[in-house]
């Protein structure tokens, strides 16, 4: 069965946190775990996802949202699943990434409304337990910085476009960290 074609629109976390999330992904994946997250995408929040004729509309937005908002850091608070079928991290919520969220709030791709992810891994349920077994020891919570914005489609997976925001201030960052 062919699988529709959506874009998506993502918040990506910074160099470090794709570092993290990447060994604690490589130590799961060190299982034997047969996954069905989308691999070679960087790790990020999804801020909507659109029909694949909206990609123009969209990439405005995208340059609308940037040219007014600064990176900035979320508080990764835990892990978390969705139907014991999704692993994820999840963010704690706060005023910017609720307004970096708000250009993009629609229709989902999988009819579910926003819950702010950072997806780890995607399987069945008792390979998501295994998982979260592996990584329960992660010392929480995480500092994660926005980026950027990237739009993908999916599927398959396929880039289009990644536009930065504007450099996260010093005094924002320490609003957020210890």
């Amino acid at each position: 069965m062919e699988q529709k074609q959506f874009l998506t629109v993502m918040a990506v976390l910074d160099e470090n946190t794709q570092k993290t999330m990447e060994c604690l992904q490589k130590r799961i994946l060190g299982l034997g775990t047969k996954g069905t997250q989308t691999m070679g995408i960087p790790f990020h929040i999804t801020l909507g996802s659109f029909p694949i004729d909206k990609q123009t509309e969209v990439l405005r937005r995208m340059w609308e949202t940037a040219e007014k908002s600064k990176g900035f850091s979320v508080k990764l608070r835990g892990i978390n699943t969705f139907s014991d079928r999704v692993l994820f991290l999840q963010p704690e919520g706060n005023e910017r990434l609720w307004a970096l969220h708000q250009p993009f709030d629609c229709a989902y791709a999988d009819g579910f409304p926003w819950t702010p992810h950072a997806t780890l891994f995607c399987g069945e349920t008792a390979e998501v337990q295994r998982a979260l077994r592996e990584i329960s020891d992660t010392v929480f919570p995480l500092y994660a910085h926005i980026t950027a914005l990237e739009l993908g489609c999916f599927f398959p997976a396929r880039f289009i476009s990644r536009i930065p925001l504007m450099p996260e201030a010093a005094e924002d960052k320490e609003a957020v960290e210890p």
